[in-house]
């Protein structure tokens, strides 16, 4: 088995031009006749597109890319008439980084090949659906056309001849942006990205590279436009804004930005790029954040600090150092610059966004694990910090270039921390089962997203461990997916039918969104919300939803012993309803730390990727807020995710020394105790339904809560990208 990183190079883009240039591309179709044929079998050209050029997946700009969906197993045929040029199979980490490998089978088929390389003695930053076939067809005019996402069982040859029509595999999983079957197609030429789309006669939305850089500047007159812009976007679109932020908080940071740009001639864009942070922080939400990366990762120079903290409870404790400065380590900071420890951590927290209302726990979390984070990203230049220590001792801490660091100190080994091999024990294999001791069993389960073969797997597993009093679920790292799924799975665990709760969406309007002038994905004319309706003394238009039945137990596997689940703030979406809806019927109690989803709403469904005139940066905007609970109790407080009936807080030893599974170790200590569920939260508030249940709507897209390092614009040459290549 042999492994080829393939590092695309990464070049910046004019964006002035980007955006002229794909207006124009949107504005007019394409002039060349179709010459290829689709590549799905039996499909029409431009059928099943899930991305194109110039569309965001996640955080990262789609530059050259076709993503295709289609059924699993699809037939998928070669487009033109070629040779076989590279065949190998392989992952993306990103859009512009993978691993390719070959495997020495006996028929040098993608099937033969990822038998061997799908087994679990190898492991890979991705789940194993995604270690697919790709194959480069080089076609008689000198491109050539790249499909990855392959499985089948057809022997491959380099050399060998393709023609036009011919099967070439069937349809997989090429990249992790996504969970339904696809392939995806791009095209070189010369070594350089072409245009996947005008070949086969669709109106294209590729842009070729430029050649110049991100504008360092703005006037302020093109800063105020864009600031404005962001803000009528975020008035106009958002139904959850003061939910999240108080009227006269969002005024005063409205008039103060705007004073802050008036009275600057110039501003830089890194400065104007720190106000709009600053804003999506303010109006805090998982679904809504910057789509564009901060230029600050892209840096080749920035500053480092000496001594690094975390925030880990209510206190500030050293957790790095630079060689040289190891007598600090584990000591408290109780004052940064004058700033007394707990203002200095609430300062912080408000700095930050991704998160649902008033979560604590992806604060946290993000507090814990990021030194640039507590510095608020202002590593750019030359700083001294006045650090004051609970033990008397003063330092000024002289920052250092980060070409000058020799070693950071204590390094974290990720391999012998059980937080993080957990992580990539369900990017290699989605759930697991164990038998934990002759009372207990465990059910870990990284996503809802599982098709039909993989639910009977989990059925059959389960059946077998029913049989013991305790059952321990993990619903950590699992971020989320179909609501399908998680009712189908919530109906193993409940042993009488959901509850009632108050379930509806709301949005600001119908449609004719006037900030969709600078909408990627939506036009300013366009009635998204055509059944939203206004209701008399109420802010919004509102709509019901389907899936109003209520949840039944299945009849056949159905658990009745006692449930403990495990959650804490990378429990996202589903994996925060799951929970909520045994928590909401006394059906389990959860231990660990609260979800990163909030329990009472969600506000996600429709994005809208609003990009700002001037700057170019671009923001995705949450269009539906979707609530399927409006009880408010002790046990779920307002504006919380599901909060754990057993906390568990985040510390130090979790994150960077623990072999040991501290979560599931307090889980099994409450079986030991006999401690359980107590008195019913909700006794009294509802009963039982015949005719209806708990209805929630949930969000199947995952928080982004990681910052993308670096400028997601570049080019790439897959013409490189064969068994052997760099």
């Amino acid at each position: 088995m042999k492994f080829n990183t393939i590092m695309m190079k990464a070049f910046i883009f004019t964006l002035l031009s980007m955006a002229a240039a794909f207006y124009a591309a949107g504005a007019t179709d394409s002039t060349k006749t179709e010459t290829f044929l689709w590549p799905i079998e039996g499909k029409n050209a431009g059928e099943g597109i899930i991305s194109k050029p110039q569309e965001y997946i996640g955080q990262e700009l789609n530059i050259d890319d076709l993503f295709i969906g289609a059924e699993e197993g699809a037939v998928v045929v070669a487009p033109e008439n070629g040779t076989l040029d590279s065949y190998f199979i392989g992952y993306n980490t990103s859009l512009s980084t993978g691993t390719s490998m070959r495997m020495e089978t006996g028929d040098h088929s993608f099937d033969s090949m990822l038998k061997e390389a799908r087994n679990e003695k190898y492991s890979y930053p991705v789940q194993y659906k995604y270690v697919t076939g790709t194959i480069g067809l080089k076609t008689e005019d000198g491109k050539t056309i790249y499909i990855s996402g392959l499985e089948g069982g057809i022997p491959l040859k380099t050399g060998m001849p393709i023609k036009k029509g011919d099967i070439i595999g069937t349809a997989g999983y090429a990249y992790k942006g996504f969970d339904q079957p696809h392939i995806c197609l791009s095209i070189t030429e010369k070594g350089t990205i072409s245009d996947p789309m005008a070949p086969f006669g669709l109106r294209t939305s590729f842009i070729g590279p430029q050649a110049a850089a991100i504008p360092d500047t703005l006037s302020s007159e093109e800063a105020i436009e864009d600031y404005r812009i962001l803000m009528a976007s975020i008035r106009e679109a958002y139904p959850s804004l003061h939910d999240v932020v108080a009227p006269e908080e969002l005024e005063k940071h409205d008039s103060s930005n705007i004073a802050f740009l008036r009275n600057e001639k110039t501003i830089k864009y890194q400065n104007f790029y720190d106000i709009v942070a600053a804003t999506t922080a303010l109006v805090h939400d998982s679904h809504l954040s910057i789509l564009t990366p901060n230029p600050v990762f892209s840096l080749k120079r920035f500053y480092v600090p000496n001594i690094m903290f975390a925030k880990f409870g209510d206190s500030l404790v050293v957790n790095y150092v630079q060689q040289g400065y190891e007598e600090f380590l584990g000591k408290c900071v109780v004052s940064v610059d004058g700033i007394d420890s707990k203002t200095y951590i609430e300062n912080i927290g408000n700095s930050l966004g991704g998160y649902d209302g008033k979560n604590e726990s992806v604060k946290d979390y993000v507090m814990a694990i990021s030194w640039n984070h507590m510095y608020e990203n202002k590593i750019a230049a030359q700083r001294t910090v006045k650090l004051k220590f609970s033990d008397g001792i003063e330092f000024s801490d002289q920052w250092t270039p980060n070409s000058m660091v020799t070693g950071i100190v204590p390094a974290m080994n990720r391999d012998s921390v059980d937080y993080y091999e957990r992580k990539s024990s369900y990017l290699r294999k989605p759930y697991s089962f164990k038998t934990l001791n002759d009372s207990v069993s465990y059910f870990g389960l990284g996503t809802f997203d599982l098709n039909e073969t993989q639910l009977e797997e989990i059925e059959d597993s389960l059946a077998i461990m029913f049989g013991k009093p305790n059952l321990i679920i993990d619903m950590r790292y699992n971020r989320g997916g179909s609501v399908d799924t998680e009712r189908r799975m919530a109906s193993w665990f409940l042993n009488s039918p959901s509850r009632k709760t108050e379930t509806y969406s709301v949005v600001t309007k119908p449609g004719h969104f006037e900030s969709f002038r600078y909408c990627l994905n939506y036009d300013s004319t366009m009635v998204l919300f055509p059944q939203a309706e206004r209701i008399k003394g109420k802010t919004g238009y509102y709509f019901h939803n389907t899936g109003t039945e209520p949840i039944i137990p299945d009849s056949v596997l159905n658990y009745k012993g006692k449930i403990y689940i495990l959650t804490d703030e990378t429990s996202i979406s589903a994996a925060s309803v799951f929970p909520s809806v045994l928590v909401r019927n006394h059906r389990a109690v959860t231990v660990g730390r609260e979800t990163a989803s909030g329990y009472h709403f969600l506000t996600a469904v429709n994005f809208a990727q609003i990009r700002l005139p001037n700057s170019f940066i671009t923001v995705r905007i949450p269009l539906v807020k979707d609530v399927f609970d409006t009880t408010v109790t002790e046990r779920t407080p307002a504006g919380r995710g599901l909060m754990p009936d057993y906390p568990v807080p985040l510390s130090y030893d979790e994150l960077y020394r623990s072999r040991e599974d501290i979560i599931l170790s307090k889980a099994l200590e409450l079986i030991d105790e006999g401690k359980y569920l107590g008195e019913n939260p909700f006794a009294g508030i509802d009963e039982p339904q015949k005719s209806s249940t708990w209805i929630y709507i949930v969000s199947c897209i995952g928080i982004v809560a990681a910052i993308t390092i670096g400028i997601a614009i570049y080019t790439k040459e897959r013409g490189k990208r064969e068994h052997g290549g760099k």
